[in-house]
């Protein structure tokens, strides 16, 4: 039903503000954008002390490649966890799972996939407005798991702006020929007085998708083939190749928004509803030998899946009062009943996951013009019910409660100045199975920026971070089916402390952009996922066991653009990006699934109707692998895309080709790399009208 209403409601909004030749919107900068960093602290997007993206409208379009990791990692210092096409988390500087936090609307998003990593996130990237990522520890204003930082999806669904005119809004179509995929969104907005209301619906589907040559790498294949001869055994098995079968999905938004806006602020509520579908390919890669005593008539038909749905409600409001020191208040909170359902390949559950819960956000606000302090205090409160059930739940229903109080505040006296931040958090977890744990920990941030010339920025900061450990954490234990591993976590695990020193420089001047973060963080009783060397006899699976060792993870990510030279109408722009993690344990070595050393090369010819760009994609070998991995290949992809405007700023047609000489690509990020390599060759179209 929601498909066919917003294709429908797409193509018939596309055709109207294509024929009516909408009049020009003003198109989202970068370096004006004001944003909320990991300090709390408001600040122009080249003056925060930590390296900062702020992706726009046009640019989730422009990059958009399914999930909301795969769609980030083109950025530098961001990679992305991938179960398939459907499933991919970002990570952020080799950080992942709980360390990133990833929000919608500034609250957490109260969905399971901080728990498995085929489980995928409940945010919509074509539901996006603007996406803010930041690099480094964002502890102080999200809490001791944002260690790695943050990514926070807006999604504008609560609209906070008048509407210019009777109506505004948006549509989105784009086709993907690697999966026969095709994407449609819709948003429009409306007012009456002080009111204005919003409705969006998205779409996308997929089949399976094609990869260059074997579904199994090479050195996986090898060792295969290795154990075969041992045990002697004569039957081969049917590698896949060509196509990943099981990679097809669904996923389908439909959500609705008002808000009352006038000078005081404005106070708005939300709903949404989110639908998925998608295979689970990680679990079947060969044909398998049948038992020979297994009637044939029993034999599974269809494959494994997963069935999403979520329904999430929002509140947000920003008052504007003089109180004091404080001009104006922030509040943010959504409340969600989220589950999942994992479906055996004869279409019986599996398991069942459900999470219930709510998150909320006040902060009180301070700084304006004249003042030369600027920043917030505020409080921040969780609570979570999770519970899985069925022959796969290798987790007990816990609840998680969080309660948070933090201020920061930035004192600028114009050539340099300073930050500094404190957050208090008490974390308790309750389960009916096993001990309940309580925790209390305190983050701590400062450090200091220069301005040494125009357009020149230098920033150094040092935090000191408190992390509790997470449900899964402390109480898994059984089968995870998603990794073929049985997960044993430790209830008597004590809270992760961190020191993390942070550099950022930025310059812009004289036809050069430069952009560099730097970044040491060293961790006490790091928590982390480890080898034991043994194997569960009756799940036939090996061990792995939750862990605390001291780690250190270092690195750093450059961005280099170059306004090159001018050829009659076009300007030649060239680009370059690298990015280097390195992340060890002080006893067990490197820490698992560490992205390498990776470049980008790019040169673009741009113009008023269109850019033009092409760009070659380098990742080196990763040997410094854990003792639980392989040793990942590097591999070298060479995209092109141009973006034009055929009839005006409001209209973005996108045609790319991605990976045009099919390299076979794996991401050392991912838990099935062996057995799943990147998309092959693909083709793009999308279009973005707005009117």
């Amino acid at each position: 039903m929601t498909r066919n209403w917003l294709s429908t409601a797409s193509g018939v909004a596309l055709a109207a503000a294509l024929a009516a030749g909408a009049a020009a919107q003003e198109d989202p900068g970068r370096e004006d954008v004001i944003v909320v960093t990991g300090t709390a602290i408001e600040a122009l997007r080249g003056e925060t002390l930590q390296s900062v993206d702020v992706i726009s409208l046009d640019d989730v379009v422009d990059s958009f490649d399914g999930s909301l990791g795969a769609s980030l990692a083109a950025l530098p210092g961001i990679s992305t966890t991938s179960f398939g096409p459907a499933v991919g988390r970002p990570i952020i500087r080799g950080f992942g799972g709980d360390r990133v936090r990833i929000l919608n609307n500034g609250v957490g998003l109260v969905d399971a996939s901080g728990v498995s990593v085929d489980h995928a996130t409940t945010t919509e990237v074509l539901d996006a407005e603007q996406i803010i990522i930041l690099r480094g520890p964002a502890a102080i204003a999200y809490g001791g798991g944002a260690i790695g930082g943050v990514i926070n999806v807006i999604d504008g669904r609560i609209p906070t702006s008048p509407v210019d005119g009777l109506f505004d809004g948006q549509v989105y179509a784009g086709m993907s020929s690697v999966d026969s995929g095709h994407q449609e969104a819709a948003r429009i907005r409306t007012g009456a007085g002080p009111f204005v209301f919003q409705l969006e619906a998205s779409h996308r589907e997929a089949d399976d998708f094609d990869i260059p040559g074997y579904a199994e790498s090479a050195l996986l294949r090898a060792l295969e083939e290795a154990e075969h001869e041992d045990e002697h055994e004569e039957e081969e098995e049917e590698e896949v190749s060509g196509t990943v079968p099981n990679s097809g999905l669904t996923f389908d938004t439909l959500g609705a928004g008002a808000s009352l806006i006038g000078d005081w602020g404005f106070l708005g509520v939300s709903v949404r509803s989110y639908d998925a579908e998608y295979g689970l390919p990680a679990h079947e890669h060969h044909h398998e030998e049948e038992d020979e005593h297994e009637d044939e008539h029993e034999e599974e038909d269809g494959d494994p899946m997963i069935v999403m749905e979520q329904t999430r409600w929002d509140i947000r409001g920003q008052f504007n009062f003089d109180l004091g020191p404080f001009d104006h208040l922030d509040l943010s909170s959504g409340i969600a009943d989220y589950q999942h359902v994992e479906l055996e390949p004869d279409g019986a559950v599996g398991t069942l996951f459900e999470s219930e819960g709510w998150e909320a956000r006040a902060a009180l606000v301070n700084g304006g013009e004249d003042s030369r302090w600027n920043g917030s205090v505020g409080i921040q409160i969780l609570q979570t019910d999770l519970s899985a059930s069925g022959e796969e739940a290798f987790i007990p229903a816990v609840t998680t409660e969080d309660v948070g109080i933090f201020a920061a505040q930035r004192y600028d006296l114009d050539t340099h100045g300073f930050d500094f931040g404190a957050r208090v958090e008490r974390r308790e977890l309750d389960t009916a199975v096993g001990t309940d744990r309580s925790f209390d920990t305190v983050s701590l941030a400062a450090g200091t920026f220069w301005r040494p010339a125009d357009g020149m920025f230098l920033g150094v900061s040092l935090a000191r971070t408190e992390r509790a450990p997470t449900d899964a954490e402390l109480y898994s234990d059984g089968l995870h089916a998603a990794t073929g591993t049985v997960e044993i976590g430790d209830s008597t695990l004590g809270k992760e402390t961190g020191w993390a020193l942070d550099g950022t420089f930025r310059w812009t001047g004289d036809h050069w952009r430069v952009e560099t973060g730097a970044f040491y963080s060293h961790f006490s009783d790091f928590i982390y996922l480890a080898p034991t060397g043994l194997e569960d006899p009756a799940e036939e699976a090996p061990i792995y066991q939750y862990l605390q060792d001291d780690a250190t993870l270092w690195g750093g990510e450059v961005y280099v653009e170059r306004d090159l030279t001018n050829l009659g109408p076009w300007a030649l722009v060239g680009d370059f990006t690298l990015e280097y993690v390195q992340g060890e344990t002080d006893s067990f070595g490197n820490l698992p699934r560490i992205p390498p050393l990776s470049t980008t090369i790019g040169a673009e010819l741009q113009r008023e109707i269109i850019d033009l760009r092409g760009e070659i994609v380098w990742a080196a070998d990763q040997d410094d692998a854990a003792a639980s991995e392989l040793p990942t290949e590097g591999y070298t992809m060479v995209n092109l895309s141009a973006v034009a405007h055929p009839f005006g700023p409001d209209t973005r047609l996108i045609v790319e080709a991605r990976n045009i000489t099919d390299e076979e690509g794996r991401l050392h990020t991912s838990q099935l790399k062996d057995t799943i390599p990147l998309p092959g060759r693909s083709f793009r179209i999308a279009i973005l009208q707005r009117f």
